[in-house]
Order: C-alpha cells, then sequence, then structure tokens
C-alpha cells in the first residue's frame, strides 16, 4: 500500500497540478465564452453539456502519459509495483479533481442566480466528463500516442455536436439540453469500461 501512497503523491507533486491548473483556467473563461448569470434551466443544461464535458479530456486522457518516458517505466518495474494499481491511483485522483472543480462551478453558477436541479445537473455533467476522457485515454492506450487521444475524444465532441443526436443514440453527449438524464447513464458507463479497457491495454503495452 505504502508504495501506491507514494505514486500518488509522486504524480500529486509532479503531474496532476499542470492538468488541474489547465482546467481550472477553462473553467474560469467561462464567463467569457458564455453567460453564467441567471441562467434558466435549458440555458445552464446547454452550457454543462457543451462546455463543462471538456475538461474531462484534460484530466483523464494523461494518465498514461508519465510512462511515455521510458526511464520512469523502467523505475516502476524495479519496484514490483503494479501498473494498473498506479493508473487506478492516478485515475481516482484526476476523477476526484474534475468533481471537486465542478461542484465549485455549479456553486458559482447557483450564486450566480442560474435554475438547475444541482445534484442531477452535477451527475450529468461528471458522466459526460468520464466518458470523454475514458474515450480519449482508450484511443491514447490503442495508439500509445496521446495527442490521437486528444483528437478522438474531440472528433467524438464535434460529431455529437453536428450529426450525433441522430446517429448516437443513448451514447449522445448533449442529451441534457433535452431534458434527458437516461444517455448520461449509459456515457458513465461506458467510460468507466472504457478507462478499464484503456489500464489493460496499457499494462500489457508495458510488460
Amino acid at each position: 500500500m505504502g508504495r501506491y501512497l507514494a505514486s500518488g503523491k509522486e504524480y500529486v507533486r509532479h503531474h496532476l497540478p499542470q492538468q488541474a491548473l489547465v482546467s481550472i483556467m477553462l473553467f474560469a473563461a467561462a464567463p467569457l465564452l458564455a453567460g453564467v448569470r441567471n441562467l434558466s434551466v435549458g440555458e445552464t443544461a446547454r452550457l454543462l453539456d457543451f462546455y463543462v464535458v471538456l475538461p474531462g479530456m484534460l484530466l483523464l486522457i494523461p494518465v498514461f502519459l508519465p510512462e511515455q518516458d521510458k526511464a520512469i517505466r523502467d523505475l516502476i518495474r524495479a519496484r514490483y509495483t503494479s501498473m494498473g494499481s498506479i493508473y487506478l491511483v492516478r485515475i481516482f485522483l484526476n476523477v476526484a479533481v474534475m468533481a471537486a472543480l465542478t461542484g465549485v462551478f455549479l456553486l458559482g453558477l447557483e450564486r450566480g442566480g442560474c435554475d438547475f436541479p444541482f445534484g442531477n445537473y452535477f451527475m450529468a455533467s461528471l458522466a459526460g466528463m468520464v466518458f470523454l476522457g475514458g474515450f480519449g485515454a482508450a484511443a491514447f492506450a490503442l495508439s500509445d500516442n496521446p495527442v490521437i487521444g486528444y483528437m478522438a475524444s474531440l472528433g467524438y465532441y464535434l460529431f455529437s455536436f453536428g450529426a450525433g443526436a441522430k446517429y448516437l443514440g443513448n451514447w449522445y453527449l448533449f442529451s441534457l439540453v433535452s431534458g434527458s438524464y437516461k444517455e448520461k447513464v449509459y456515457l458513465a458507463v461506458t467510460g468507466v469500461a472504457l478507462l478499464a479497457a484503456a489500464i489493460v491495454i496499457r499494462v500489457q503495452k508495458t510488460r
């Protein structure tokens, strides 16, 4: 257990702050790009669906980046530490940051007079973020290229933005705008499955 705690501390010290900072900047830019005061339920849903899902890519796709450095990969192997467990620790930390930032952002919307069901919208936002990040993480794991991971997530986002409602069905990214939560359940479950698959793929590749 101590080795995994040490690995988590190392990740928090050297990697997570950069990802968190970029995500904070993205959240902070929301007032410049869209209204965040006195929004209706529908307007708030649109903001969360189209904008707040984006930090999922920033926080979940990079969980495999440290091992791109062969020296770090060899050091972890030398310590007889399970790579799968290390990835799980990183994902847990990143999801915790994701949840905290989303919660703070929604509290800010509430204070700004926006009308929305906090709990439902909080979970719906996390579902979209986990799916979009998991989709990119799986693409990264398969390709061994982080750029491919970001491109895959962005491509899915753009497809959803265009013709996605017609073709994606339960995996449509922006269902909250229409008041539907069912798709968010599919996104959450699929996102977790994609992250699990990405871990398995990366563990096999780093052996």
